[in-house]
């Protein structure tokens, strides 16, 4: 398919790197269900630090944390929330009872051995092989939203090397992009409204918080 859209063979190559970003990118964008942990991965942590390394699989959205015990650990918004609360980071404790992530660590309060027990978004699996398929996302959604993004990247390096480069055919993927992610008349329903529905209706992204501070712990 792609093939077929760039026609371009010294571009072969990339597809591969082009269709595993792709993939990623749409996972930080959405809450990908299947790439939501149902069991938790453990993590060992002591009082040697405050700062240890997530879990290599982590890429978003710590939404539980328990301590050794399973007991439930605060969450805070960010890494320097969690900092301030104890700028020496000298207390320590039996168990960890707050936590907070950054992109590649995670931060605890009180130090303490203890194990904690994390539930969030995974990474994708890397495609390697001609074989392999982004499980992550329906395969309905392939043709739809994938080939779309990774043939706008392809326009995004042909349009630095082609002299006169023809914007029509830039402008039909990004509406082929568009549909895919929010429907059309012609495809239906979108990635969007798809996720939608089985996460039993739109999440909320900005705006005023009318659970408050107690939904983050």
């Amino acid at each position: 398919a792609l093939n077929l859209a760039v026609q371009d063979k010294s571009l072969v190559a990339s597809f591969n790197g082009w269709i595993n970003a792709a993939v990623l990118e749409l996972a930080a964008a959405f809450y990908l269900p299947a790439l939501k942990t149902t069991s938790p991965t453990s993590l060992t942590v002591t009082t040697a630090a405050w700062l240890f390394a997530l879990p290599a699989d982590f890429h978003k959205h710590l939404f539980r944390c328990a301590d050794g015990n399973y007991s439930e650990v605060q969450r805070y918004r960010t890494l320097e929330a969690l900092d301030r609360a104890d700028i020496d980071h000298d207390e320590t404790g039996d168990n960890v009872t707050a936590v907070a992530v950054s992109e590649a660590q995670i931060g605890v309060y009180p130090r303490a051995n203890d194990t904690l027990y994390l539930w969030y978004y995974k990474k994708p699996p890397v495609l390697t092989k001609a074989s392999d398929v982004p499980t992550c996302i329906p395969e309905s959604y392939h043709s739809r939203v994938i080939i779309p993004k990774v043939v706008l990247k392809s326009f995004e390096h042909l349009q630095d090397q082609v002299e006169n480069f023809d914007p029509k055919g830039l402008q039909y993927w990004q509406g082929k992009l568009a549909a895919g992610l929010h429907g059309s008349r012609v495809d239906g329903p979108g990635l969007v409204h798809y996720l939608s529905v089985i996460q039993g209706g739109p999440r909320r992204h900005g705006g005023r918080d009318p659970v408050g501070i107690r939904f983050y712990g």
